[in-house]
């Protein structure tokens, strides 16, 4: 009996390992197509260094896989800078070196042109694309392109990429204020805090002070806002505010005071705006974990409300435009306050168009023949169209970020952009496209409407 058990044990045994063996010779091997690319996140800041996959502001694609980069490499529909050829060679294992290309000869409009290039290389022009659905400038440690540098230089993204959301016309009041009365601050700005959980510089252009005396369902063109409203701020960790709006003295001066402690008390700068002419006039100046110093300049237009300080009886209000004024802020800014990066910020008169005015377009061009960096437009309530003057870019209007209008389908229309300084300048401007629901709920655009948006705001002629 024990004898039959053991030879019965033995032959399950037996059968088990037999089964064992054939799984594994029958089962196909798991081939990974995938090229081999460098990476070691204990590397990165002192022998690895990122490649970027560069598009046009006119491509419709934002991702791209890294077996889909070899593929087009081989067939040369993706072509390289010609400093990153060796690396690209050796990471893709070509037999031959990728063809190259210079940057300069790159066109600005192309619907379908991709090309790879040098962290050091990226500009303004072009816009990263994800690799493998993983986008460098958000996780960093996840990205696959990086390679093992050759010189001396060191990256660190940490130290070295300073990132900044800069959005357009907030006003927490009217019909959105009664939104505000019904439903949570968290549940408002749900559809978009993602975006404004991480960078280290945050920009808003409120253009509404805040009140006790605030009776939302009452209010038509005076503007104000709860203070309990006034925390979405916070929530989406604003750190620089602009005050160039038209509406910030609607309730008087006593709440436009009690609203600038407000921002020192919660340690958030302001600019474009303040308490006395010179404080409105002055530039706000940062200087990043690199050293590098960037200076935000604002400037009213027409001062349609009078709103700006040369209105008011205590001097307090928006810092009114004047082309001498700003070209002295500007030159001082680069000359003897050795600012590296100039972002000037308009408050325009009122136009309901994509179409800048011909009035937007001649402020635009002087303060950036002033040595302004970037121009972006604060006042649109729709997104407005973006334009290269001398290499630098010009947004007209980013539209509305979170204000209650939706009569018409260009006011829920807009963007606003993640920026990305690196060594003293923005290297990336990418637009995120909102559209406001019907229920005054601030929502990233889908595809569909994003499409939309781009067609309208985008104009090849103002790319050449």
């Amino acid at each position: 009996m024990k004898k039959s058990i053991k030879t019965l044990l033995a032959v399950f045994f037996l059968l088990l390992f037999a089964s064992f063996v054939f799984s594994k010779l029958s089962k196909p091997k798991t081939i990974n197509h995938s090229p081999h690319i460098y990476y070691d996140n204990k590397l990165n800041g002192k022998d690895s260094v990122p490649l970027l996959v560069l598009t046009t502001y006119f491509n419709n694609r934002t991702s791209i896989t890294a077996q889909e980069i070899r593929n087009k490499i081989i067939s040369g529909e993706i072509k390289c800078t010609k400093d990153v050829t060796d690396r690209l060679k050796k990471i893709f294992k070509l037999s031959r070196d990728p063809e190259s290309i210079f940057i300069n000869n790159c066109s600005k409009t192309s619907d379908s042109l991709i090309f790879i290039t040098g962290i050091d290389s990226v500009n303004i022009n072009y816009l990263s694309m994800e690799v493998d659905s993983i986008d460098f400038f958000k996780t960093p440690n996840k990205y696959p392109l990086w390679v093992k540098n050759e010189n001396n230089s060191t990256f660190n993204f940490s130290k070295q990429i300073t990132s900044y959301v800069h959005t357009g016309v907030t006003a927490l009041t009217r019909s959105t204020g009664s939104l505000l009365d019904r439903i949570s601050l968290d549940k408002y700005i749900y559809n978009i805090l993602p975006y404004f959980k991480n960078p280290d510089l945050v920009h808003i252009s409120n253009e509404v002070s805040f009140s006790d005396s605030v009776d939302y369902s009452t209010m038509k063109m005076s503007f104000a806002s709860k203070l309990r409203d006034f925390e979405i701020l916070k929530k989406l960790n604003v750190s620089l505010v602009e005050l160039t709006g038209n509406h910030n003295l609607d309730f008087g001066s006593k709440a436009y005071l009690n609203t600038l402690k407000w921002y020192r008390d919660n340690k958030i700068d302001y600019f474009g705006g303040g308490k006395n002419k010179h404080e409105a006039s002055s530039p706000l100046i940062r200087i990043l974990e690199d050293g590098t110093k960037i200076a935000w300049i604002g400037f009213n237009e027409l001062c349609p409300c009078g709103e700006c300080t040369d209105r008011t009886k205590l001097g307090i209000g928006a810092n009114r435009f004047n082309k001498d004024s700003a070209s002295k802020i500007i030159n001082r800014l680069k000359y003897i306050e050795h600012v590296d990066y100039i972002i000037s910020c308009v408050q325009f008169g009122e136009r309901d168009s994509y179409q800048p005015s011909e009035s937007q377009k001649k402020i635009c061009r002087e303060l950036i023949d002033f040595g302004s960096d970037v121009i972006i437009g604060s006042q649109a309530h729709q997104a407005q169209e973006i334009a290269i003057y001398k290499g630098k870019l010009i947004f007209y209007g980013t539209g509305n970020f979170m204000f209650d209008q939706i009569h018409r389908i260009g006011v829920r229309q807009a963007f606003f952009l993640e920026c990305y300084f690196y060594k003293g300048k923005i290297i990336q401007f990418k637009p995120v496209y909102t559209f406001m629901q019907l229920n005054r709920i601030p929502n990233v655009a889908t595809y569909d409407e994003a499409s939309v948006i781009k067609k309208a705001i985008l104009r090849k002629s103002n790319f050449q």
